[in-house]
């Protein structure tokens, strides 16, 4: 089930969508709700992709809201698989237990589930085209942005494991959750959710519906307050890694993350939901330590830039697009990554 507004971009060929529901999670029997995006030939042959995406959405969010997006994204050549993480989207609407599992998640928990979907995507791309020959490269949205920069700067006895982070190539990452705009201080808000937490474990927080301050798209920010996979009524445990943990990321735990590994951070300066500050202050701890980073932020974009009305869509998802492209062309020529740079759009 979905909401029914989406938005459409203009392709030529939107290659061939698939779901289906999968076990990600051991020790779990609940399955999770997958989508996929391939490319293919105008007779509907699935084609190699250039590179594959394993996309992590954001809160009160589901893959297929970017169904799309991500038709513009097989249109230039690009696979794009996604879960609906547990408690959210399908995963948890479809489920038996839906009553009491929306949002009950942790950081630890979605770390093993992208881990788990890294490795899923993996084996599938081997068997389908060879070992290792189309590379995987990761994109978050928002509390997905969060934690893929998580993913690569965790502790090395948290997980996912080194192995995993291995077998991806690049990361991407679009109005990630580093910081919120807090309605109270975040050092109040912080201890006060970690006490409430110690003392009631399955402590829920109504945070009422999806403001207008998703995209300058009023008619899509209405759907969303429609739309019964979008609910914000969660539980506080999922709140709790992104509250604490992006902070942290951004001041000290970059330090971590792989002198390898090129990442794309874009942001719209009129996000009121996640700081775009932030974004620019990650982005300038990584050029400090030599990484391949660029920051591409977006005058006025509101905090779904593939949301944004008219042809501002297709900015944002430009910057992601013309990235992949160069990406794939170092990888394949072996050259070095380009240095770090910063680009704004007006």
């Amino acid at each position: 089930m979905a909401g029914n507004y989406r938005v459409s971009y203009p392709v030529t060929n939107p290659g061939v969508e698939t779901q289906e529901w999968y076990t990600l999670r051991e020790g779990v029997e609940s399955p999770f709700f997958l989508s996929h995006w391939f490319p293919a030939s105008a007779t509907g042959e699935l084609i190699q992709p250039k590179a594959a995406i394993v996309f992590v959405h954001g809160f009160a969010d589901y893959c297929q809201r970017y169904a799309g997006v991500f038709q513009g994204f097989a249109d230039r050549g690009y696979q794009v698989s996604g879960f609906d993480q547990f408690g959210f989207g399908s995963t948890w609407y479809e489920s038996p237990e839906r009553a009491t599992t929306h949002g009950w998640t942790t950081w630890p928990e979605q770390m093993e589930d992208m881990a788990s979907m890294v490795k899923l995507t993996r084996a599938r791309l081997d068997k389908k085209w060879g070992e290792g020959v189309v590379p995987i490269y990761m994109l978050g949205h928002s509390m997905g942005g969060g934690l893929v920069t998580g993913f690569f700067t965790r502790d090395a006895s948290s997980p996912p494991s080194q192995d995993v982070k291995n077998l991806v190539s690049g990361a991407m990452v679009s109005s990630p959750w580093l910081d919120i705009h807090y309605p109270i201080p975040r050092s109040i808000a912080v201890p006060v959710l970690r006490t409430a937490l110690s003392l009631l474990p399955r402590l829920q927080l109504p945070l009422g519906p999806l403001s207008d301050n998703l995209s300058r798209d009023k008619q899509l920010c209405e759907a969303n307050r429609q739309d019964p996979l979008s609910s914000t009524h969660v539980y506080v445990c999922c709140l709790l890694g992104p509250l604490s943990g992006g902070p942290k990321i951004v001041d000290e735990e970059y330090t971590r993350w792989p002198e390898h590994l090129p990442l794309l951070i874009c942001h719209g300066t009129g996000d009121k939901v996640t700081q775009c500050a932030m974004s620019e202050r990650l982005y300038q701890n990584l050029k400090k330590t030599d990484r391949s980073v660029r920051f591409v932020s977006f005058e006025g974009f509101y905090h779904e830039g593939f949301f944004e009305p008219g042809e501002d869509k297709l900015k944002f998802a430009r910057a992601f697009w013309d990235w992949l492209d160069e990406q794939v062309a170092v990888h394949a020529e072996g050259r070095p990554q380009p240095p770090s740079s910063d680009v704004h759009v007006s």
